[in-house]
């Protein structure tokens, strides 16, 4: 496809979907390797060095989130390899995932996402505005164009996007002044709606130090919209992207929820239950396991290392009704009752890419 075809195509709705599609892809990808492996490696790491290795490799690859979003949407596009480059180096320039010091550089993590996704709209929107007028020039000047507009975008934008992000987290940390039944309901929907979109729990988390029963509802949360988003997309989208919302991030599904909002119901009806539960069952955890839910069996495991005794067989199953069973039991209940009773919304509006 040309550059003058693809103008005359774009528009906002398209635009707005390449940008969160991509989004949701560079995000599976580079957190689902963490997800899934990093407590086993971090448990494994002491007695096999080897483990120690991997959980240095899916670490990095967590970090390179910002490049594989700025890909991910590249692609998305249709960009040639050029383009591609150009818009992956803004959003890692607009992530703030660096921070230059007296010292020398420093690496955030991720950096905010928010940001990222900020940025790499920005940056495929300077890329399609340019189009091919650069001509045999391309090589030597879009990369610089893109990064100083689009990356130079991103950096201003950065502490007021930070500022925004901050307040997400502290709305949700007011919680814990509630009553304790009340604060898991409203941690966990919180969470449940935060992790379909394009804010980090891990860095809300982190930001304010969720830890104890808060972490424990906010990872419920997770664990609700994982559950929601694949039992109403199992039947509509392949298999493989069903089970990357489950077992990886439900982010993935972040297209269908921006078309079709409504679709979230369930998901928040699941995690008030969760959020009770969370509280009766005193479910506790880190900053860690309240963005990740069940993937890698990351809130799981820090679960049971909070609950008296440890790993006991009561403690275990305690776990996997609270995990596993009832998410899944409410789960299916509140989507049936929201599509075949309420008529909230149909099957195929769980359809990722219609």
């Amino acid at each position: 496809m040309n550059d003058e075809n693809r103008k005359e195509r774009m528009n906002v709705k398209t635009f707005t979907n390449h940008v969160l599609n991509g989004l949701a892809v560079g995000i599976v990808a580079g957190l689902v390797p963490s997800a899934l492996l990093s407590e086993i490696c971090r448990a494994l790491a002491p007695r096999l060095p080897i483990f120690g290795v991997m959980l240095q490799i899916v670490t990095i690859i967590m970090f390179a989130v910002p490049l594989l979003i700025g890909t991910a949407i590249a692609l998305r596009f249709k960009f040639n390899p050029i383009q591609i480059v150009s818009v992956a180096a803004a959003a890692y320039i607009g992530s703030g995932a660096l921070s230059f010091t007296a010292k020398g550089v420093l690496v955030n993590g991720m950096g905010d996402l928010i940001n990222t996704l900020l940025t790499a709209a920005a940056a495929a929107g300077v890329v399609l505005i340019i189009g091919d007028r650069l001509k045999a020039f391309a090589p030597l000047l879009l990369p610089t164009i893109v990064c100083v507009v689009a990356g130079g975008i991103g950096l201003w934008l950065l502490p007021f996007v930070r500022k925004i992000t901050l307040a997400v987290g502290q709305l949700v940390d007011s919680y814990f002044a509630l009553a304790p039944i009340l604060m898991g309901i409203l941690v966990a929907v919180s969470f449940s709606v935060i992790i379909v979109s394009p804010i980090s729990t891990v860095a809300i988390a982190t930001a304010i130090s969720m830890s104890g029963i808060a972490s424990g509802a906010g990872n419920l949360g997770v664990v609700a919209a994982a559950v929601g988003m694949f039992i109403g997309g199992v039947r509509v989208n392949p298999i493989g992207l069903s089970l990357s919302a489950l077992l990886g991030t439900p982010k993935i599904m972040i297209a269908a929820i921006v078309r079709k909002p409504i679709i979230l119901v369930p998901v928040v009806l699941n995690a008030a239950v969760l959020g009770i539960l969370a509280v009766i069952f005193q479910i506790k955890g880190t900053p860690i396991s309240a963005g990740f839910g069940f993937s890698g069996l990351v809130g799981p495991v820090n679960a049971i290392r909070f609950m008296p005794g440890g790993a006991t067989a009561v403690n275990m199953l305690i776990i996997l009704f609270v995990f596993i069973i009832l998410p899944f039991l409410f789960g299916w209940f509140f989507e049936w009752l929201c599509r075949t009773k309420l008529h909230l919304y149909t099957r195929e509006d769980y359809i990722e890419n219609p």
